[in-house]
């Protein structure tokens, strides 16, 4: 999207440097564009399943304020007022070559707490819900979750706890920036908007720790532990990205660490300083919002941190804010009837319903001498998180993050392939790729490989996942037999079927997607890669093996400039992975990265390693 649409819409996401996040709607739609291109003409209308179910119910389609403020890059005051055409980002989705979705998306917008329309008698005899009744505006549960814990006047900022953490900003200010995503227009109620930050391992780094270490203790008992050990957790220092970093920096490769262990520390002393990491975290967050002109003079929380006295506190100290718990802990569950209050006419609107209806039951206020204590440790924090940045990406690369290696079995040795596997696996490996061939599709006698049986015993051998390529006559024929031998993708010779057996070859992928497998297509070094257009365009296919050799043989020379086939497919279809297939080595590696592949496939350099398998994998993963 970004270099696609260089849109002043897309300035919410990071100041305009994003990510977009794949479950927002415009990519959604892109992606059903690109794999249904048939179908997509025929589409009349395009909306979230919230809208759907209020259509069902009601028979009016009607569009969500909160959710196309938040997640469709639009405004959500100017869909408040009516004022569509202006709420819509009509340009960025027709700088994205998505102009059509302008006219199949709802044509009316609500905002939370409004009236969408009453229960149809249809929908009535389904659900058993009375007929006439008020179908009520809702939102996503987080947004929902905001009115629940009565936070929707500026200067407050909203901390759901669970598996991860989000934090919303109510602001009345618009300045983007990068450490934070929004502000969002209008959300979540049209006189204010929200920005947003994110923690992407909060309460599942506790659980994993608990589980995987200290089974026999409860929560409680090794919160009461750890509140016997200073700011610090003795000289332990953590950082929780177990699962990258949201904001204020967006990190999709950021890992976790635990920073000065020695035989000193305890179980304790561990646990103290998973709970501090993820309060600096959360620190972090509400820091990078308030670079941005979104500072929070008090958090209103819910979720799970709640029920730790121990973690509260920490929040409270680290942040340098009060925290506010309500009595509903179920904030989303409120905020729905705080919504339908305010829709039935209870009250007058929702701000008057919040009044009434949330209570504050506590407020935890910052220790001044914790607080001073915990600036210290955030100053160390910080460094430490900017410090092993880089390391932690090299071993996600080690561990194969981002282009994944995959060997090819053709130069393995068969009499021990079970071995080889397996050193393949102790290395990380992810997908190993088969090839099989008949010696007559390509006709030498030395062209001959294995079959069915070999896929299944290599199957009962490892879970990594299995690209199988087929270069044989008649190759629609084992399509059901290697989907029982356990293949995950079947990769067809695109020069098996000529130009006359495009129909034949259509039939053979809708057969490999009936047998659950993914559908691949391998063209040789002389095919030019607009062949494959069609059925691209089509979304028949999802692998595309470009070889950089003659098929059937090990052993050859690169031909590099096949590697401009790799390009052309990704830049016209992004979401289709592309392997580059034969002569890969230490010597031809980077250029084959570079042309963007998202699968590398590499035999003789790996099976044929002076120091073994293991070390011809790292020597790919690292160049």
């Amino acid at each position: 999207l970004l270099p696609w649409g260089g849109d002043e819409r897309l300035k919410v996401n990071s100041g305009g440097e994003g990510p977009v996040s794949a479950e927002w709607f415009l990519p959604k739609c892109m992606w059903y564009k690109s794999h249904n291109p048939t179908l997509w003409p025929s589409v009349s209308t395009l909306c979230e399943y919230q809208d759907y179910l209020n259509y069902k119910l009601t028979g009016k389609m009607v569009g969500s304020t909160v959710n196309a403020a938040v997640r469709w890059h639009g405004d959500g005051r100017m869909l408040s007022s009516g004022m569509i055409s202006s709420g819509l980002p009509t340009s960025l989705w027709t700088r994205c070559g998505m102009k059509e979705m302008i006219d199949k998306v709802p044509k009316t917008f609500k905002s939370m707490g409004e009236v969408v329309g009453e229960v149809q008698e249809e929908a009535s005899e389904d659900t058993g819900i009375r007929k006439g009744t008020k179908v009520i505006q809702g939102g996503p549960d987080a947004f929902v979750g905001m009115v629940g814990l009565g936070c929707i006047r500026k200067g407050q900022l909203c901390l759901i706890t669970g598996s991860s953490h989000l934090h919303c900003a109510v602001t009345g200010g618009e300045d983007t920036g990068k450490s934070f995503w929004g502000p969002y227009k209008g959300a979540p109620l049209r006189g204010v908007n929200f920005a947003e930050g994110g923690q992407s391992s909060t309460g599942s780094v506790i659980n994993w720790a608990r589980r995987s270490f200290f089974p026999d203790k409860s929560y409680k008992e090794l919160d009461s532990e750890a509140d016997t050990v200073g700011v610090g957790s003795g000289g332990l220092l953590s950082l929780t990205t177990f699962q990258g970093s949201r904001t204020p920096v967006t990190d999709p490769k950021g890992r976790g660490a635990l920073i000065g262990l020695t035989l000193g520390h305890e179980r304790k002393h561990i646990w103290r300083s998973l709970l501090e990491g993820v309060a600096m975290g959360t620190r972090d967050c509400v820091e990078g919002l308030a670079r941005g002109g979104h500072k929070a003079d008090e958090i209103v929380i819910a979720g799970g941190a709640t029920r730790s006295e121990v973690w509260l506190r920490m929040h409270a100290d680290a942040t340098g804010c009060n925290i506010v718990t309500t009595r509903n802990s179920d904030a989303p569950l409120l905020g729905c009837a705080i919504l339908a209050s305010k829709g039935v006419g209870v009250y007058k609107t929702v701000e008057e319903a919040v009044e009434g209806m949330v209570v504050r039951e506590r407020v935890i206020k910052p220790d001044e001498r914790r607080k001073g204590e915990y600036d210290e440790l955030y100053k160390i924090y910080k460094d430490a998180a900017g410090n092993v940045r880089d390391t932690v990406h090299r071993m996600q690369d080690l561990r194969g993050g981002g282009q994944e290696i995959s060997p090819s079995l053709l130069s393995a040795d068969w009499t021990d392939i079970k071995n080889s596997i397996a050193e393949c696996e102790e290395a990380s490996v992810r997908r190993v790729h088969c090839d099989v061939f008949d010696g007559v599709e390509v006709n030498s006698p030395k062209a001959l490989t294995f079959g069915p049986k070999m896929i299944s015993d290599i199957r009962k051998s490892t879970g990594m996942k299995l690209d199988v390529h087929l270069v044989t006559r008649e190759p629609g024929r084992y399509v059901e037999p290697m989907g029982e031998a356990g293949a995950n993708c079947l990769i067809l010779q695109f020069e098996s079927f000529g130009e006359e057996g495009v129909v034949e070859l259509k039939g053979a992928l809708e057969n490999i997607k009936k047998n659950g497998m993914e559908r691949g297509i391998s063209i040789a070094p002389k095919t030019p890669v607009e062949s494959l257009g069609g059925l691209l365009e089509e979304g028949v296919v999802e692998v595309v093996d470009v070889l950089t050799v003659e098929p059937c043989f090990a052993a050859q020379k690169i031909q590099l400039d096949c590697l401009d086939k790799v390009k052309w497919v990704k830049e016209r279809f992004p979401s289709v992975v592309v392997m580059v297939d034969g002569g890969v080595n230490s010597d031809t590696i980077r250029e084959v990265k570079a042309s963007g592949a998202d699968v590398i496939v590499s035999g003789s350099f790996i099976f044929k390693h002076a120091e073994g398998i293991g070390a011809g994998l790292r020597s790919l993963k690292s160049a």
